[in-house]
């Protein structure tokens, strides 16, 4: 039995009604989502405490907080030329050994932190 062209083009309509049914929920609830997420990352990247200034310092390490363990990130305890005494983060295979000359950033923040990073070390 043949289908007319009409009766056709109105079952392929129905088909395609039925699809939409199933599927426009899963795709509203998924745009819905993706707008939420997206809200909340400006939401919070609006209130990251932003770096002001970045400064480097010559300081010498003069002792370990932590790290050492392999995985390359340690805590070290700097002496800045300038005599202040800062923790700084390093990313190194090899720690610096107590004594060693390195290159510190310190960067002030938004919220009047500051942090330190070690750059470079100067003599292993």
């Amino acid at each position: 039995m043949r289908l007319s062209e009409e009766k056709a083009r109105r079952l392929t309509v129905l088909v395609w009604h039925e699809r939409m049914r199933q599927w426009l929920p899963a795709l509203a609830s998924a745009v819905a989502l993706t707008g939420l997420l997206a809200v909340l990352f400006v939401y919070r990247l609006g209130h990251l405490d932003r770096t002001v200034a970045v400064q480097d310092h010559n300081g010498t390490v003069i002792g370990l907080e932590s790290g050492g363990n392999g995985r390359g990130a340690s805590l070290l305890r700097v002496h800045l030329d300038d005599g202040r005494d800062v923790d700084a983060t390093g990313a190194f295979r090899v720690v610096p050994r107590i004594g060693a000359h390195v290159l510190v950033a310190g960067a002030r923040h938004a919220s009047g932190q500051s942090t330190y990073r070690v750059l470079r070390v100067f003599d292993q």
